[in-house]
């Protein structure tokens, strides 16, 4: 018996077609320091550079900038190789993907301006290394950007080394010092679900793996707390709002709101031929194509819309589909055919040929069997999806059939008695 399921459902999609990941970041300053105070620069090293107020010898924007004149290094004293010269700690929300930005320089065409940039957590964990940052000779200015840090405690270390020696004409000015932070967070999703499943959870279609502190609101109430357990025939379509804090309730700390829009989808429908039975010298296409549907899966493990069913032995072969549209909806169809080894003698014995002209043909087809009959014979002509389009009588040696209302293709034929096939063959009709 032919086995049909059709699923009905809503399938996960997104509402915007070209894109499937969050949005690229976009920086933006949390701190900005532009050294324009006259006052001692709280996060230079003392004792590594002639000048610990900002100076207006080279300037990237307004009046100071932070100028180190580095001290010589003598005897391993001074600012020598590996002397940390500037250290700054920041505040920064758990979690939140950050960076430094900042602008370098160097009045001096002198080696002493190549740096090492360090971004330690606060417990001392190194988050991001630049081993060696050169400024450029001013008037031209060289942008540090590090990496993006993620912090999982409320504090970073800034930290800035020497990786040479100081001597004589060696300098650095540094200005316009940000700590920028990722601000895109947030996702709208459409999601659907499809009815042979009791129940899905919104939170697992997020992008990005939100953290799991968040609450969901919506047209109904959802289930299973974070998760947001959506169940059909209990919760209604509509637009669902997950509100969360994934940079922990700091003030400052941005938080996140993801939208989940559920919306229903149309059914994909499969209908594949009735369970049949057929000779081994025929086939059957077996074609699945609809309307919106995107993908093909048979058992055979083909991809497309349709495929041919043909065995050389006896068998009984199961045949089926799952098809997917465009909401990523399935449906299935299932068709059975048992393939037969069909016999062409008759009951006393005897072999009945027989010839089938002109082949192709397009209007008539003449039929010569070898020998004169003594039972009446059916002559069945089948399309290529295995229907019989002609059932013809024969009492005679020599018949004559009209094939003017079919049209152009290939068809399967056999001549039968009340048991037996005594014939089978392929006719194409080509008018």
């Amino acid at each position: 018996m032919k086995t049909r399921i059709s699923i009905l459902c809503l399938s996960l999609s997104l509402l915007f077609p070209f894109s499937n990941t969050q949005a690229q970041c976009t920086w933006q300053p949390i701190l900005t320091d532009g050294f324009e105070y006259t006052t001692t620069i709280p996060d230079l090293v003392l004792g590594t550079t002639y000048q610990s107020t900002p100076q207006s010898y080279s300037v990237h924007g307004g009046n100071y900038s932070m100028y180190m004149n580095f001290i010589d290094c003598a005897g391993g004293t001074g600012t020598c190789a590996g002397a940390k010269v500037y250290e700054r700690s920041l505040t920064v929300c758990e979690n939140m993907p950050v960076r430094i930005n900042m602008w370098l320089t160097t009045t001096f065409n002198a080696p002493q301006s190549n740096m090492k940039m360090v971004i330690r957590d606060g417990n001392g964990l190194v988050l991001d290394s630049t081993n060696s940052v050169i400024a450029s000779l001013s008037p031209t200015w060289t942008q540090y950007i590090s990496g993006s840090v993620t912090s999982s405690t409320p504090t970073l270390t800034f930290t800035m080394y020497a990786n040479i020696d100081g001597g004589n004409g060696n300098d650095l000015s540094v200005d316009d010092f940000k700590l920028e932070k990722c601000a895109t967070v947030s996702s709208t999703r459409a999601f659907s679900v499809c009815a042979n499943l009791d129940s899905v959870n919104f939170y697992s279609s997020l992008n990005n793996s939100p953290v799991s502190n968040g609450t969901w609101t919506g047209p109904s109430v959802l289930t299973n707390g974070y998760w947001g357990t959506y169940s059909l025939g209990l919760n209604t379509p509509g637009t669902y709002f997950y509100s969360s804090a994934p940079y922990g309730t700091a003030s400052g700390c941005p938080s996140r709101l993801d939208t989940v829009v559920a919306i229903s989808s149309a059914i994909p429908v499969v209908n594949l031929p009735n369970d049949t039975s057929i000779c081994t010298t025929q086939f059957i296409s077996l074609n699945a194509g609809g309307a919106g549907l995107t993908s093909y899966l048979w058992s055979t493990n083909a991809t497309t819309s349709n495929i041919i069913a043909s065995s050389s032995t006896n068998a009984n072969l199961s045949y089926s589909v799952i098809v997917t549209n465009q909401a990523g909806c399935t449906g299935s169809d299932t068709i059975n055919i048992s393939f037969i080894i069909c016999s062409g003698i008759d009951d006393e014995g005897q072999e009945i040929e027989m010839s089938i002209f002109p082949n192709p043909c397009s209007d008539f087809i003449q039929l010569q069997l070898s020998d004169p009959i003594k039972n009446e014979l059916n002559f069945l002509l089948m399309d290529v999806q295995g229907k019989v389009v002609m059932n013809e009588k024969i009492s005679s040696q020599q018949v004559q059939f009209s094939v003017k209302e079919f049209p152009n293709g290939m068809y399967q034929y056999r001549l039968m008695d009340e048991k037996v096939v005594k014939e089978t063959g392929k006719l194409m009709i080509q008018k």
